[in-house]
């Protein structure tokens, strides 16, 4: 965070493909649901940026 450098590996998500429950067909797209798994360690540094700015924005009266 103090270099200001966020790891591409941080913003990389794996995603999967579930079969929605009780479809009749399963050879069409809209049987199935992509699920975005994002990496934890990522989620964490954007929500500690977005106080941070939050926080700057706030006390230096930019808005």
């Amino acid at each position: 965070l103090r270099l200001g450098y966020c790891p591409s590996h941080f913003r990389e998500s794996t995603t999967v493909v579930l079969r929605k429950p009780g479809k009749d067909n399963y050879t069409v797209p809209k049987a199935y649901r992509p699920i975005a798994l994002l990496n934890t360690v990522g989620k964490v540094m954007d929500a500690i940026i977005a106080r941070r700015i939050s926080h700057l924005v706030e006390t230096q009266h930019v808005l």
